[in-house]
C-alpha cells in the first residue's frame, strides 16, 4: 500500500506538469477555435505523451519482456477512447456551465472550467490504467 501511495503522489506531480502543458494549449486552441472536443483532443496528446515518458522512467517499473513502445501504444489506445469521451463529456459540461450561469465572467471562462472540472477523473484513471499496462503487462 505504501508503494502505491508513493507511486500515486510522483505520478500526480508528473500529471499535474503535463496537465499544465495540455492546459496551455487547450487555451492557445480556445482562441483560434470554438471546437471544444477538437481542442481537448489535440491538446491532450501533449500532456499523455509527457506523463507516460517521464512515468516509464521515474515512477513505474517495467519489469516485463514487452518494450515500452509496444505499451506506449497500447496506453495511446486507451487514451484515444478516454479522450473522445471526457472530450464529450467537457462539452456537457461546458453547456450546463453556459446555461446555467449569467456571470459574464464565468461565461467566459466556461471552456477552462469545464477542463478543471474533468481533470481529476482522467488523473485517477490514467494512474491506474499506465500502472497496469506498465508493471502488469
Amino acid at each position: 500500500m505504501k508503494k502505491l501511495l508513493i507511486q500515486g503522489i510522483h505520478f500526480i506531480g508528473l500529471s499535474g506538469i503535463g496537465w499544465i502543458l495540455d492546459f496551455f494549449v487547450y487555451t492557445g486552441l480556445n482562441l483560434i477555435s470554438a471546437d471544444l472536443v477538437k481542442n481537448n483532443v489535440i491538446s491532450s496528446w501533449v500532456g499523455v505523451t509527457f506523463v507516460f515518458f517521464f512515468a516509464t522512467r521515474k515512477v513505474f517499473q517495467n519489469h516485463s519482456k514487452i518494450p515500452l513502445k509496444y505499451k506506449y501504444l497500447v496506453y495511446i489506445f486507451y487514451q484515444c477512447i478516454l479522450i473522445f469521451f471526457i472530450s464529450k463529456l467537457l462539452g456537457v459540461i461546458n453547456t450546463v456551465i453556459v446555461k446555467n450561469f449569467e456571470i459574464a465572467l464565468i461565461l467566459s471562462f466556461s471552456s477552462l472550467l469545464s477542463k478543471i472540472l474533468v481533470t481529476p477523473i482522467t488523473m485517477i484513471l490514467n494512474f491506474f490504467v499506465m500502472k497496469g499496462i506498465v508493471e502488469k503487462l
